[in-house]
């Protein structure tokens, strides 16, 4: 094979390599637009679901949901599929604060790269659904507070006057 041979045959094989890496990254963007798409459309779902949760609530009780859930530490779904993407489940589980499963890939290198695509696809939808638990707990964290109040009044309405004076002192 003479040198025209050997530099043809290395330019088709460079074309087809760079074609095929193309190709690559026009279907990895896809799959992070479509994975993206999904799941900003299901984070407003969750801004939906907690809007009805909080419907019924006065605008005090409701101020009150709000308090008790940011003292949960919400997570932000968002966050969360940024570091998935960039770092895969070692982000992900950093920012979850899931430290077992951290550690497992960190120690596997993020299962060697095969975990990475699940982190894309499930960890907005974990965050989400640990969102919606805490938001299940505070608004059971607002009805003891509510039954406590409730139970602190009847209470103080069996004590006598200056009984119930030290308790509303301390």
């Amino acid at each position: 094979m003479d040198a025209f041979g050997v530099l043809a045959f290395v330019g088709v094989g460079l074309t087809v390599i760079i074609v095929a890496w193309v190709t690559l990254a026009i279907l990895l963007v896809a799959l992070l637009a479509a994975c993206a798409s999904s799941f900003f459309r299901s984070v407003d779902d969750f801004d939906i679901d907690v809007r009805e949760a909080t419907m019924d609530l006065s605008p005090t009780d409701r101020r009150r949901f709000y308090e008790i859930y940011a003292s949960l530490h919400p997570k932000n779904p968002a966050v969360a599929w940024f570091l998935a993407v960039g770092l895969g489940p070692i982000g992900a589980n950093l920012y979850r604060q899931k430290w077992p499963a951290f550690f497992g890939a960190l120690i596997s290198l993020n299962g060697l790269g095969a975990w990475w695509l699940e982190s894309i696809y499930s960890t907005p939808y974990l965050v989400i659904i640990e969102n919606r638990a805490t938001v299940a707990y505070a608004l059971r964290l607002l009805d003891e507070e509510h039954s406590h109040a409730s139970s602190q009044d009847s209470f103080a309405n069996v004590l006598p006057l200056h009984a119930t004076s030290k308790l509303v002192a301390s």
